[in-house]
Formats: C-alpha cells, structure tokens, sequence
C-alpha cells in the first residue's frame, strides 16, 4: 500500500465490485442485486476462518446494500457517472469501518483500506463515463 498505509490484499478488488454491483443493478434490476448480494454474502462467509468470515459477511452485506440504496437514490437525480462514484465510496467507508473493527477489533487498518478501495471505485466510475460515451 501507499502512503505508509497498511491494507489486506483483497482491498484492491472490494472498489470494483461496488462497481459490478451498481451496473447489476443497473442492468437486471435491484432484486437480482440483492440476490447477488445475498450469494456474495454466503460465499464470504464460507471462504475464510470464523473470524475474517464473520467479519467479511458482515462488512459485505451491509456495505453492498448501502450501496444498492445510495445508488438507486442518486442515479434518478445525478444520473449513471455521478450515482456509481457516490454509491461506491459509501460502500468503501462502510465496508473499511466494518471488516477491521469485526475482524481485527481494531480500525488500524481503516485509512490504507478506504484508499485502497477508493482507487477501484475511481477506476470504476472512469470506466463507467467511457462506456456511457460510446456509440
């Protein structure tokens, strides 16, 4: 990580999937999200020990439907662009809060988390705006 910040390795890939989760949404409806989540949810929690399971569920759960929320909220207002970079950066302040203080009971790891994820919510959202300007 960055900036002296320290962050796990699945950081960089949580931003992006803020980001597929927006354009499920986007493109199957919310109830097939929430599906989604609900998958991505047990498959989290069966992929690690007690503790980072919990933890990843939790965070997981909680930050993908925060998510479904602000984005549904602002896509009818902002429009697609602004709806994926606002929904994903309440999904990674939720989702950094959560995981460190569940699994680690410690937020020490909160600021290289929130950097880590911001980044892919970045990529996200730039890639969303050239997708939206093609022909």
């Amino acid at each position: 990580m960055r900036f002296g910040l320290d962050a796990a390795a699945a950081v960089y890939v949580a931003g992006p999937v803020l980001v597929v989760r927006d354009w499920v949404q986007r493109l199957a409806g919310l109830r097939t999200s929430v599906l989604a989540v609900v998958a991505g949810t047990a498959l989290s929690y069966l992929a690690a020990g007690p503790a980072i399971a919990t933890a990843s569920a939790v965070s997981f759960a909680v930050s993908e439907l925060l998510d479904a929320a602000a984005y549904s909220l602002v896509v009818r207002r902002r429009g697609l662009v602004v709806a994926v970079f606002c929904s994903g950066i309440v999904g990674v302040v939720v989702d950094s809060l959560l995981f460190p203080a569940i699994a680690f009971a410690s937020l020490t790891l909160t600021p290289g988390h929130l950097l880590g994820k911001a980044y892919g919510v970045l990529a996200g959202t730039i890639a969303t705006a050239v997708i939206r300007r093609l022909p």
